[in-house]
């Protein structure tokens, strides 16, 4: 069963339910997200592999999906960049300047002031008081391919709004549980040695020592299901690598809390 619900976990976290493609538009750059016609059923067996395994988002789709893109988009990049629905079923963005953090991990190009550009940037989202939770906003799956870092002005955007945690999860358990997915991501994919000093420069930007405290609380290898899910978001880091960088991190953190 614990095999097939890897393999199922697996699958989920690489299944594109979108076609995306750039195009130019009035002389700028745009990303035009479009939903693949396997989209609905994939969804629905992702939110069901989701509520299994204990990770508190849904998938969107259809007019929902659209609505949240379109509005998280605007809220934090309206002002320069535009978004937009694009037919029945797909929503387009104009292209934020820089790369992805994702691709700085790729090409070992990473650096701390990049990640502590993610760590103040997403403390600035999850200021907003958004309608659709009647609380704080979260991202609900921000991990380093949803930030893009400009070096121009050294701002880690958010993009790519496709899920959303339960609304029921109080905010501050929602923002926790943020840094967890960020810092899984990034766990399972940088090398040893720089583990805990970026994971440090992101924590530190983020700054809100009642959410850290939270995120050292549920920053343990689970037991059971929620444990084939941990496998996926940390790229498979062999288990004894995972405990190491795990008690290694929560040191650094009690030791920072205790200054």
């Amino acid at each position: 069963m614990s095999r097939l619900l890897t393999a199922a976990g697996a699958i989920v976290d690489r299944i594109k339910i979108n076609a995306v493609t750039r195009e130019m538009r009035d002389g700028r750059a745009v990303w035009i997200k479009r939903r693949r016609p396997i989209a609905r059923p994939v969804a629905a067996l992702a939110n069901r592999f989701f509520d299994l395994v204990g990770n508190p988002v849904a998938t969107l789709s259809g007019a929902a999906w659209q609505a949240w893109e379109v509005d998280c988009f605007r809220h934090f990049h309206g002002e320069t960049h535009r978004a937009f629905r694009c037919g029945d079923d797909a929503v387009a963005a104009d292209e934020l300047p820089g790369r992805s953090l994702s691709h700085h991990l790729d090409a070992a190009t990473l650096s701390e002031e990049m990640l502590a550009a993610a760590g103040r940037d997403l403390r600035l989202a999850h200021e907003w008081h958004c309608d659709a939770f009647g609380a704080a906003w979260s991202h609900g799956d921000p991990h380093s391919g949803n930030f893009i870092f400009n070096a121009d002005d050294g701002r880690a955007r958010l993009i790519d709004f496709e899920v959303r945690h339960h609304s029921a999860l109080p905010a501050d358990q929602r923002h926790a549980d943020d840094l967890l997915v960020f810092l899984q991501d990034l766990m399972g994919r940088i090398a040893a040695d720089r583990w805990v000093p970026c994971a440090t420069a992101f924590l530190s930007a983020y700054g809100r020592d009642d959410i850290i405290a939270l995120f050292e609380k549920r920053f343990v290898l689970p037991r059971g299901l929620a444990r084939l899910w941990w496998s996926v978001r940390t790229t498979y880091l062999p288990r004894a690598e995972l405990a190491r960088r795990i008690h290694a991190l929560r040191t650094t953190i009690s030791s920072l809390a205790a200054a």
